[in-house]
């Protein structure tokens, strides 16, 4: 295991183990040649739900590139949610309070 990871990876990996807890699909945009610039760390379906998830470090919430807020947009209008998170107790009050 990488013991390095950055505070906004180590926000990832809790939020991926709940996802998987909670029995939910979910990807990983992976950066590359061919990716969008922009696209939330994790794209969520929930129930039925398109869900993007941009993920930051503590204290770093406001901190979004205008690509990501782009992109956050994109999927609100195309009627999808999406939204930053600093934390597992961030997407578990987002989730509770959208009935997930």
């Amino acid at each position: 295991a990488n013991m390095s990871k950055t505070p906004e990876a180590k926000v990832k990996s809790a939020i991926t183990k709940y996802l998987i807890s909670r029995g939910f699909y979910f990807f990983s945009a992976v950066a590359g040649p061919y990716s969008v610039h922009g696209v939330p760390d994790l794209i969520v379906c929930a129930k039925g739900r398109f869900i993007g998830i941009e993920c930051k470090a503590p204290g770093k919430e406001k901190n979004t590139t205008p690509n990501q807020d782009a992109h956050i947009q994109r999927i609100t209008t195309a009627g999808g949610l999406a939204f930053v998170a600093s934390s597992v107790e961030d997407v578990k009050t987002f989730f509770e309070a959208i009935g997930l």
